[in-house]
């Protein structure tokens, strides 16, 4: 006759599975080695992590319940054919249902307040108990988000298909998942800005689902380079333009073409500032940064010889 895991772990044959995991948890704690003195301790854990592996798994459960333990073991009838269902086989490791039931490879390190003093297979002995230590969150796993600059000065919305990790039922096998996300990106959203998605990464044994993150990365663009909410512009001006002033007809982001008018003289360094034209301030409504006009003077590579008497003419004789 086979072992009856339902008394193991002093439950009824009709518990929930939340009896199941509270019963685990209590005995487990009790009669771990590092805290039990008695001879047959291992054993009990052992015998406890077993019953536990069997009655936690719906279909294990289903068979046991059905045909008892050696039916488990042996493998039950599945269909009129004489097929037979493969036969259980605990792994015999009840260090790691301990391990994949509390999280982490240190179960103990948040369960208890004082009384460590040493180290049995991974796990410190311990004194005062604190609670069920709860598993630790995976970390971030970031993502680039690649936008256009037209799209980051009106906003825009994404829809993201991912593919992430999903553990089964069995807490120890996992299988592959899509989903798609939606991203709401504010007008202005700054370079770098984070989009977080909790628990909608990858699942793990022993860890809590990590944080999807979305990190704002926009393209480069043909004409304006991103600084901060402001654009910079750079245009070519001929010597002659340098000198006596130029119009100029620039295509904003929102495909409207603005005029702006120089009428200084284009020194080295020189740039115009065109107010309000830059992008919207996502933390600030209503405000928006502004282009930023620099030059690239182009001389001419050769004159003539009255070319250069003319301007000797005009340039030397100012002041």
């Amino acid at each position: 006759m086979g072992r009856n895991f339902y008394m193991t772990l002093d439950v009824d044959r009709d518990a929930s599975l939340a009896d199941i995991k509270k019963a685990y948890r209590l005995l487990a704690l009790k009669h771990h080695p590092s805290k039990s003195s008695t001879e047959d301790s291992a054993k009990i854990f052992l015998d406890i992590a077993q019953a536990y592996d069997v009655l936690s798994n719906e279909k294990h459960r289903a068979i046991y319940d059905q045909f008892g333990e050696e039916g488990l073991i042996l493998g039950v009838p599945m269909d009129e054919e004489g097929g037979f269902s493969g036969g259980y086989n605990f792994h015999g490791n009840a260090d790691q249902v301990f391990r994949e039931f509390f999280g982490g490879d240190n179960p103990f390190a948040e369960m208890f307040d004082f009384g460590i003093t040493g180290d049995l297979r991974g796990a410190p002995e311990f004194g005062g108990l604190m609670g069920r230590a709860r598993p630790k969150q995976a970390p971030d796993q970031l993502q680039d988000l690649r936008v256009s600059l037209e799209e980051v000065y009106r906003g825009c919305t994404k829809k993201l298909k991912i593919t992430r990790q999903v553990m089964n039922n069995d807490r120890r096998t996992a299988m592959v998942k899509t989903k798609v996300l939606t991203v709401n990106v504010p007008p202005g959203a700054t370079e770098g800005m984070k989009f977080r998605y909790r628990k909608e990464g990858d699942q793990s044994v022993n860890n809590l689902p990590a944080d999807l993150v979305f990190q704002l990365n926009s393209y480069k663009h043909e004409r304006f380079v991103r600084s901060g909410h402001n654009l910079l512009y750079e245009h070519h001006v001929q010597l002659w333009e340098a000198l006596c002033g130029v119009w100029l007809e620039i295509q904003t982001l929102d495909s409207r073409f603005i005029t702006v008018a120089i009428n200084d003289i284009i020194r080295p360094g020189y740039t115009k500032v065109v107010k309000g034209e830059g992008l919207p301030r996502h933390d600030c409504p209503g405000e928006t940064g502004d282009m930023i006009i620099s030059f690239v003077v182009e001389f001419p590579r050769r004159l003539t010889s009255t070319q250069k008497e003319s301007i000797r003419m005009t340039l030397g004789s100012t002041a």
